[in-house]
């Protein structure tokens, strides 16, 4: 079964990690505890048999049980009934007359520790009994000028010891589930703590739909992980609403200026059918139904081109074009245009400049700019249209002598279906997504287009396309100079 609850995952993942931190410590404490122990009984034998040695050389006596047992309550805190205490001549035989206690617990003396006693080492030794708890032993030789005239052996049991490492196993064993469960349920808490603010999210962004944008998500300010993902996701709503707002526009003006045609062309034909008329009528009523086709059928190109940029699917059939030898083709094309409008068109270009580009839609391009300059100046006036390299870069240029446009019509005057008012007054047809298109192919280029423009007085367009860097074309990379 897939756990599905982010809460339920950082509660499990937390109490593991805890568990697995817990037993790591566990076993740390352990064997630090089993080390400290035995060192400290390996200490305190040593203690011991040093002590019983210095006791062996100075005296001659016996040595006492109550002697014994304040040697061990000196070094361990109490005397266990289980100890041993031996003595041994070098060779390894048992000397009893110099303790009149018997040892409790009869431990042979093995043939290693008696070689490494010889040898002047000190041995210990942990013996395990098979009924009875294991035993720590210490076979320590006792020297004189320079060898051994004895053996002290001495050790007791382990029980104590074990019985202490039992017993904190047992702690651990009763706190960790305790542990546990304790870290479990506050993990749970701090969980819901933490992702309440995603549950306010998910709430709100649950409100949220295509007619309802404008709500936001809540912001609390702390700048933290959940502060950033709010800001992303309002970001992304600005996004999505702006995007959604220029689509509603865009339809609304796509129907507008498709039903403008639509309703001329029903209203001419109904006129021409409600009586007979002569051939130059029908005629002259076709000609103009031909006219409006021709409107609805640029138009349709043209968002059908947008779309296309848009979606990144502007397909572009991409050689050498000489921008110079193209504008100056379309200038010469354009200046019946121009005469009919009483325009000098002007074409001033100093050398050839090569981009690599689609040269159908790059004609597109300048031909919406020319046409616009040639449309909107007035009758006398020049419209100039030069070619340059500049960094790299095809730079076009068209001037015109137009109404200019105030600095906020110039930062709109690229989107789609905006027309400026003094375009509205000077020219009532046109759709207004000439300079859209336009952008958009320059775009395609991986150039730009801007508009500078001085109000009541001229615009220009300037538009900028990486030149073609190339072995075979050497006249791009020659063209400044």
């Amino acid at each position: 079964m897939q756990v599905r609850s982010i809460r339920l995952k950082l509660t499990f993942w937390y109490t593991s990690l805890l568990t697995l931190t817990c037993l790591l410590l566990g076993g740390l404490s352990y064997g630090l505890l089993s080390y400290s122990l035995n060192r400290d009984i390996d200490y305190a034998l040593r203690g011991i048999a040093e002590l019983l040695e210095t006791t062996v050389q100075r005296r001659t006596d016996t040595i006492l049980p109550a002697e014994i047992d304040d040697m061990f309550r000196q070094f361990f805190g109490f005397s266990p009934l289980e100890r041993h205490i031996d003595f041994f001549n070098p060779s390894g035989q048992r000397q009893r007359e110099q303790s009149r206690e018997k040892s409790v617990l009869e431990i042979p003396l093995s043939e290693s520790a008696l070689q490494a006693a010889a040898q002047g080492q000190q041995v210990f030794e942990t013996i395990k009994g098979e009924n009875s708890p294991a035993l720590r032993v210490l076979t320590n030789p006792v020297m004189e000028n320079g060898r051994v005239v004895n053996v002290v052996r001495v050790g007791m049991s382990l029980e104590n010891m074990q019985q202490t490492k039992k017993r904190f196993l047992l702690i651990m064993a009763g706190l960790l589930p305790l542990t546990l469960l304790l870290s479990g349920g506050g993990g749970w808490l701090l969980a819901g703590r933490a992702l309440r603010p995603i549950d306010h999210m998910t709430r709100t962004a649950n409100k949220i739909s295509a007619g309802h944008l404008n709500q936001r998500l809540a912001v609390s300010g702390s700048d933290d992980e959940l502060d950033r993902l709010a800001r992303t996701i309002n970001d992304m709503l600005d996004r999505i609403d702006g995007t959604l707002q220029e689509m509603r526009r865009f339809s609304a003006d796509a129907s507008h200026e498709l039903q403008t045609p639509l309703t001329i062309l029903k209203g001419e034909i109904e006129v021409a059918l409600l009586k007979r008329r002569n051939p130059s009528e029908y005629e002259q009523v076709l000609n103009s139904c031909l006219e409006e086709i021709d409107r609805i059928n640029k138009l349709v190109e043209g968002l059908l081109l947008l779309a296309r940029a848009d979606a990144g699917a502007l397909k572009l059939d991409l050689q050498p074009v000489d921008m110079a030898q193209l504008s100056h083709k379309l200038c010469a094309q354009l200046q019946t245009l121009a005469r009919h409008h009483q325009i000098d068109l002007h074409h001033k270009v100093l050398h050839s400049v090569i981009v690599d580009g689609d040269e159908l839609q790059l004609q597109r391009m300048l031909t919406n700019l020319i046409d616009n300059g040639i449309k909107y100046s007035p009758a006398g006036s020049q419209v100039t249209v030069s070619v340059a390299r500049e960094n790299d870069h095809a730079v076009i240029r068209v001037q015109d002598s137009g109404p200019g446009l105030n600095a906020e019509e110039a930062e709109k005057i690229f989107d789609r279906f905006h027309r400026a008012p003094q375009a509205r007054q000077q020219h009532s047809k046109g759709s207004g997504l000439g300079l859209s298109i336009a952008r958009s192919i320059a775009l395609a280029h991986r150039g730009d287009i801007n508009a500078e423009s001085v109000p009541g007085s001229s615009s220009t367009f300037t538009v900028s396309v990486p030149c073609l860097v190339s072995n075979e074309v050497e006249s791009c990379a020659q063209g400044g100079e």
